[in-house]
């Protein structure tokens, strides 16, 4: 009996125009999307290998003359984020987030962004996994289930259904199967479509950890998209007509799709406000100068180091200064959190933060970049407590300068900063959570449903 509800079921969304439709434009949305990002990420890639190349050259420079000029001499050398492979799948607003860093052994400046856009364009999102599914699926799964108790009631297919021996909760599962089978159609061949392009074109990389990101990314569309037909089930059975049901169904999706989503921020921004940079920069002078007027040596005020200068001391300084900034970062990333957060309750949010976290685009990708360039601001101060031999006297004779000058410094022993994306262990305890809200979506709504239905009356 199930078998046949659920044939039943399917046969009808494929011989109706919603389906027709549905497919027709995700294929077209993933198509278009998929060239576009073939494009996007070609520039994206040559401009990264161009600013890594030139900084190279930089530091190639820097390490012909001295060590201070490789560690605390300005120009200050420049890190880069790395364009993610799997931004066809969330982009995540890459390009609105900073992408560079300023580095040596002592500061860490910015963060920067150094993209090739035109910022008095207006920022639109991308043609991406998550648009396609979040936005256009979600609303197919709602056009399909909008009438599917409430509607055949009012043709009266339903009480002829049930004046059979046939449990309702039978009917309702199957009924359940049945639109998730002619949802997984256009989702299917809209994502091979995507991924085959992305292949033929070179862009992700034919890696085992690629391939398991983005069988996640699937199977967790394909709960996203459950959410939102057990939600078309469970309104349908609440009413009596398809046209009440469907405004219902309307509303919870602007709600969802719509509101939620972009008012997470403006709601973060109001429970959580950061200090304006002056002060921060205040705060961060004042703790340098705390560290200075401990030292009986009162050479500059800054927190480069020079020759001549305790290398302790300047690294003290450094230390205390890049402690204030970092904690007004931090600050920055609790507050997007706390947006995350708040925007938890929508399962579009839900979806979105998932997909980012599943692939490693997105704030996940800029708070690893962030880490990692800390990681290498100190990565570069224990090299040069290493190749300093003065260190820690605080005064250099003029032979011990003379010899600091004819110091070889070795290009291949100065640490190279590398971004690295996120393995498939932790992409997927990163996005536990959202998986898990999903599910437990997916219960709420189906046991609200079977109430429901088992309670209607005819």
């Amino acid at each position: 009996m199930l078998r046949e509800i659920i044939w039943r079921e399917l046969l009808d969304h494929l011989q109706s125009l919603r389906f027709a439709l549905t497919l027709v434009l995700v294929i077209v949305l993933m198509l278009t999307g998929g060239m576009l990002y073939v494009h996007d990420y070609h520039q994206q890639v040559a401009d990264y290998r161009e600013n890594v190349n030139a900084n190279l050259n930089l530091l190639k420079d820097k390490a012909q003359r001295s060590l201070y000029r490789v560690v605390s001499w300005r120009p200050t050398q420049l890190i880069y984020r790395s364009p993610s492979p799997l931004g066809f799948i969330a982009e995540g607003r890459e390009k609105d987030l900073p992408n560079a860093f300023g580095v040596d052994a002592f500061e860490l400046v910015g963060p920067q962004t150094i993209l090739r856009r035109n910022y008095t364009l207006q920022r639109f999102d991308a043609l991406d996994w998550v648009f396609i599914v979040g936005v256009i699926l979600s609303f197919a799964a709602f056009a399909m289930t909008y009438d599917s108790i409430s509607g055949e009631t009012e043709t009266g297919t339903l009480r002829l259904c049930l004046s059979n021996s046939l449990p309702r909760a039978t009917l309702l599962f199957g009924k359940y199967i049945g639109t998730m089978a002619s949802l997984a159609i256009p989702l299917i061949i809209g994502i091979c479509m995507n991924t085959l392009i992305i292949v033929l074109f070179g862009i992700a990389p034919l890696e085992s950890t690629y391939w398991l990101q983005i069988g996640a990314v699937v199977l967790f569309s394909v709960l996203y998209i459950s959410v939102f037909s057990t939600l078309g089930l469970f309104i349908s059975c609440l009413t009596k007509t398809s046209s009440v049901s469907l405004v219902l169904l309307l509303l919870i999706w602007v709600w969802c799709a719509v509101f939620i989503p972009r008012t997470g921020g403006l709601l973060a921004s109001r429970l959580t406000e950061l200090p304006d940079e002056k002060t921060v920069v205040r705060r961060a002078g004042d703790a340098m100068r705390d560290i200075r007027e401990g030292y009986a040596y009162t050479g500059r005020f800054s927190a480069r180091w020079s020759p001549g200068e305790p290398l302790t001391r300047s690294a003290n300084i450094g230390d205390a200064q890049q402690a204030i900034y970092n904690e007004y970062r931090n600050q920055q990333l609790h507050q997007v959190k706390l947006a995350q957060n708040i925007s938890r309750i929508s399962p579009t949010a839900i979806y979105q933060i998932g997909c980012e976290s599943l692939v490693g685009t997105g704030i996940k990708h800029y708070e690893r970049f962030f880490k990692k360039a800390i990681e290498y601001r100190r990565s570069l101060l224990q090299f040069t407590y290493e190749e300093y031999p003065f260190n820690p006297h605080p005064f250099l004779t003029d032979e011990e300068r003379s010899e600091l000058g004819k110091l070889n410094i070795s290009l291949d022993r100065i640490p190279k900063f590398a971004d690295t994306h996120s393995d498939f262990p932790t992409a997927f305890a990163e996005a536990s959570l959202d998986i898990l809200l999903l599910f437990l979506f997916n219960l709420v709504f189906f046991m609200g449903a079977l109430l429901a239905f088992m309670r209607y009356e005819l």
